[in-house]
């Protein structure tokens, strides 16, 4: 545990390291000023694994994209930009979003409050929010040179073993996945690869699996034509009850309250 608590402290400084130099907090600063939209720089997860831009659109049509940092081939950190809509707020736009509201019982004033919040937030032509992020892939690669020179100084690195198990996992999870089967195409023993595995990221082999399982599910679960069964097979499970208890167990909610809380968008939260 005093191995995993240092090592996620060593990589916590690294990004911190990173967000603080000079280089980021200018272009933080330019794409503010051209976009008018925040922008953070953030580690990534283990149960995260963006390996490519993404994309992601809330039922209530905020968009927000992820852009991954790498060093080498490895995803260091991430790129995120702020909250922004690519249509207009009318109250065409706004009618799914307080049906939905309304469906799960609030009351009309919480109706309205999340009425102004919907307005509030920045609205972007689709055309000019693709050229933002084509920048920001662009400052992905020189900020990846920087990270590689700060990893050097800083020591902060995994078991290469480790390393190319998540790899494997994340490029499988749809398929049944045994330890031994991780452990063989990583080339060491189970044994061997239990103890590092659990040493590197303080999760056994099977808790980690299924978290990266309920996270890829997650992302999938916030397209609104997305079925929760379809999701739940798509992702790995072999069972929509192992899926719900594994999802509550992990997210603390099911992965219906998950979607519905979902459909707020950046809406504040409503009792």
């Amino acid at each position: 545990m005093q191995t995993q608590t240092s090592q996620a402290n060593g990589r916590q400084r690294f990004i911190e390291t990173l967000a603080e130099s000079d280089l980021f907090q200018r272009y933080q600063h330019a794409y503010h000023t051209l976009t008018g939209l925040s922008l953070t720089l953030r580690a990534q997860r283990d149960m995260e694994f963006v390996e490519k831009v993404e994309t992601h659109k809330t039922i209530s049509g905020v968009v927000e994209t992820l852009v991954p940092v790498r060093v080498g081939k490895n995803p260091v950190a991430l790129l995120q930009t702020g909250g922004v809509r690519l249509e207009p707020a009318n109250a065409q736009t706004f009618a799914p979003l307080a049906a939905s509201l309304l469906e799960d019982n609030h009351s009309a004033d919480d109706v309205r409050s999340a009425q102004v919040h919907f307005h509030q937030v920045p609205v972007m032509e689709p055309e000019r929010y693709d050229a933002a992020v084509a920048i920001l892939c662009s400052f992905a690669l020189q900020l990846g040179e920087s990270a590689h020179r700060l990893l050097f100084a800083h020591a902060v690195h995994e078991p290469e073993a480790v390393r190319n198990a998540k790899i494997y996992i994340h490029a499988h999870l749809a398929e049944p996945m045994t330890l031994e089967a991780v452990a063989g195409a990583v080339n060491v023993s189970p044994f061997h690869f239990c103890k590092i595995f659990k040493r590197a990221t303080g999760l056994t082999f099977t808790d980690f699996v299924n978290r990266a399982r309920v996270e890829k599910a997650k992302r999938m679960l916030m397209k609104p034509a997305a079925r929760i069964t379809e999701v739940a097979y798509d992702v790995g499970f072999q069972s929509l009850s192992h899926f719900n208890r594994s999802f509550r167990r992990i997210a603390s909610e099911s992965p219906t309250e998950y979607r519905g809380r979902m459909r707020e968008g950046n809406a504040p939260v409503l009792a």
